[in-house]
């Protein structure tokens, strides 16, 4: 992924490693919209990577590792969960072509998400009440009543060789998509005077306040960073 460093100036923004480029012009249409989505979706995808690289950190806690696999599982998850702020990938296109392992996979890491990580549906995380007796020499039978809450492991080397696999195909197939949508982007966008494209809006950001949640899929705020 290229990461180019940009600022704010007074009539929108500057993508600093680009010396020539006098204005950053915004781009509208289901094309354009498409291409913005996928980069909400590269992006958590690759966060999703990126925490799991820093698993491979040695002096990492129990706590922080379970932490790192958790959002890693979470992040990947919402580019497949449908919502109304961006589309949905679908597994049988980015894995189209794969063995039929990849989709076990998706399917088995899908139903980690939903049944253990977010909501507790099956047996991966129990807890029980109980209660300590002693052994009956003291005048009370009850030494405490606990709980005992017990999290099956799920952060092993195989699941996490197979999940970092999926993550990889699916950030290879985004990236492709996005470099076909910037060919064609680019090609329309050639084919027009220069004139009309300079009169086109420059691309702006407003930060987000806390009363636009829950969001609502519309506005500006749809519109991120292009490549």
């Amino acid at each position: 992924m290229e990461f180019l460093p940009m600022s704010r100036t007074t009539s929108g923004v500057q993508i600093e490693s680009i010396p020539d480029g006098v204005k950053v012009v915004q781009l509208g249409g289901p094309k354009a919209q498409r291409l913005a989505d996928l980069g909400l979706h590269r992006a958590d995808l690759q966060f999703a990577h990126d925490a799991l690289e820093a698993l491979n950190t040695s002096a990492l806690s129990k706590f922080h590792r379970e932490a790192l696999w958790r959002s890693a599982i979470v992040h990947f998850f919402k580019c497949f969960s449908a919502n109304e702020a961006r589309f949905s990938l679908a597994p049988q296109s980015v894995y189209k072509g794969e063995p039929p392992e990849a989709l076990e996979n998706f399917t088995y890491f899908k139903d980690l998400r939903n049944k253990h990580l977010v909501h507790d549906e099956n047996s991966y995380a129990r807890s029980v009440a109980g209660a300590v007796l002693n052994d009956g020499t003291k005048q009370y039978k009850v030494e405490k009543i606990v709980v005992l809450s017990m999290f099956a492991e799920t952060l092993e080397q195989n699941e996490y060789a197979n999940f970092k696999l999926l993550i990889e195909k699916a950030l290879g197939w985004v990236t492709k998509q996005i470099d076909l949508l910037c060919a064609v982007l680019t090609q329309e966008l050639e084919a027009k005077p220069y004139s009309d494209l300079l009169a086109m809006p420059a691309i702006t950001y407003t930060a987000p306040a806390g009363s636009e949640l829950p969001y609502t899929g519309s506005g500006e705020q749809r519109n991120r960073n292009s490549r």
